[in-house]
């Protein structure tokens, strides 16, 4: 039989972390395509959690993650005046009920090199920048030996028998797959997550440092980090939409994004003053990204089409819920876990098999990726209480917890925190006929 002859469609997170599971089968060449014209290695501040960090072991990066993690002690809630009223530390290992802040914070662009180096010497993985899906087509299922046929951007046409989307919450690619008249998966859950870089001031905590803000408008919350000395990084959670924010998303109007948040957070206290100026007038600030709180919402049997199957945000994303990039790395492993699993079996992926493999991945991954769905994690930080009493009541909460070191007991991780991952023996055979 000839050799799988896969395609891989965004570079993020998902899609490098498939390109080396796939790497694993016996004959298979994978091509992964990144619309940017390089390697996209931006982003803010990430992290590993529960199975995820697991996985990341299973992988074999933890030493590269390691080398290069954001030390950060621990997660701290202030006042408006700047005062500590909670503080809980880093969850060790990554393991156990968990803050904000894991034993494995990464920056986006450290994670994405570690798992592009996997693959990056491979003979059978081949890395394409500056390319995009136009459209494709597939063979009737009932075809053994059918194909997808992609057109990509530049006209350039290929055969490929599996193709993963991986090209994030807004994929273009899962659109031609739902097919023009399927209804748009995202939910709108209310308001915006956005961070920017400005250069720091000694008085700026090495801690997750979070102030919830009252006022009348909406729930707002300002956040800093530090993963380097010369920066500080300012994440901004704001509550409900706005008419101005949604204006320059759309246009996409840096300058009208930046003077539209600035609005928000005025009056705000502690130290939103300086970063709102900073914002507005810093150009380290022109890193800024901004997002909507959405939620991927795909029926159950969705995430796969014939031999086309979604993996990471393009199936299942969660703004801001604290597994993004866990689950990330973990469904591609799944994947691929069931794929060679079929391989071994038969010596063969032919349609039928590749179809039953997407199947099981979503059986298998489908419950844990859904779990941290319908505002639970980061985005519960900004439920009502906004009134200035409301958030000392939450103070006075927070502040007993950690007292009695509750943080053990009411992380957010919940029930994933359960769950293992399966092993998957056809994956750590040997790859010599690779």
């Amino acid at each position: 039989m000839a050799s799988l002859k896969a395609l891989i469609v965004g570079g993020g997170i998902a899609g490098p972390a498939a390109a080396h599971w796939l790497s694993h089968i016996p004959g298979a060449k994978i091509t992964l395509i990144e619309r940017s014209s390089q390697m996209r290695a931006s982003g803010q501040q990430i992290d590993l959690r529960v199975a995820g960090v697991d996985m990341m072991k299973k992988m074999g990066i933890e030493p590269a993650v390691r080398a290069v993690r954001c030390l950060e002690p621990g997660t701290q809630m202030i006042d408006t005046k700047g005062q500590t009223k909670a503080f809980f530390p880093a969850a060790k290992d990554g393991g156990g009920r968990q803050s904000m802040t894991s034993d494995y914070e990464i920056m986006r662009g450290d994670l994405v090199k570690i798992l592009y180096r996997l693959t990056e010497d491979s003979t059978n993985v081949q890395h394409v920048y500056n390319t995009t899906v136009e459209n494709f087509t597939q063979d009737d299922e009932s075809d053994p030996d059918g194909n997808v046929h992609v057109t990509f951007s530049d006209g350039r046409k290929e055969d490929y028998d599996l193709v993963l989307v991986a090209d994030g919450t807004g994929s273009k690619t899962r659109k031609i797959m739902l097919g023009p008249d399927a209804p748009d998966p995202r939910h709108r859950m209310g308001g915006y997550i956005a961070y920017f870089s400005m250069l720091s001031h000694p008085s700026d905590s090495d801690r997750f440092t979070l102030c919830q803000l009252p006022g009348p408008r909406m729930a707002r919350a300002i956040m800093t980090r530090k993963d380097c000395p010369k920066l500080t990084r300012i994440y901004m959670m704001l509550g409900k939409r706005d008419d101005a924010v949604d204006a320059a998303l759309k246009s996409g109007d840096l300058a009208a994004l930046k003077r539209a948040l600035a609005d928000i957070y005025e009056g705000g206290g502690w130290e939103t003053k300086r970063f709102m100026e900073a914002l507005v007038n810093a150009p380290e600030a022109d890193d800024l990204y901004c997002t909507p709180f959405e939620e991927v919402r795909l029926p159950k049997g969705s995430w796969s089409k014939g031999r086309v199957v979604l993996i990471g945000d393009a199936a299942h994303s969660a703004t801001a819920n604290g597994y993004g990039t866990s689950w990330g790395l973990i469904g591609p492993y799944l994947l691929a876990g069931e794929l060679a699993t079929l391989y071994k079996k038969d010596n063969s992926l032919p349609t039928a098999s590749i179809i039953q493999a997407a199947k099981n991945y979503e059986e298998i991954w489908r419950p844990v990726a859904l779990a941290g769905h319908g505002g639970s994690g980061f985005t519960g930080l900004l439920s009502p209480p906004r009134s200035a009493f409301g958030i000392r009541i939450l103070h006075w909460v927070t502040g007993v917890a950690t007292y009695l070191r509750l943080d053990k007991y009411i992380g957010f991780d919940g029930a994933v925190g359960k769950w293992k991952l399966p092993e998957y023996a056809a994956l750590h055979e040997d790859r010599e006929s690779v």
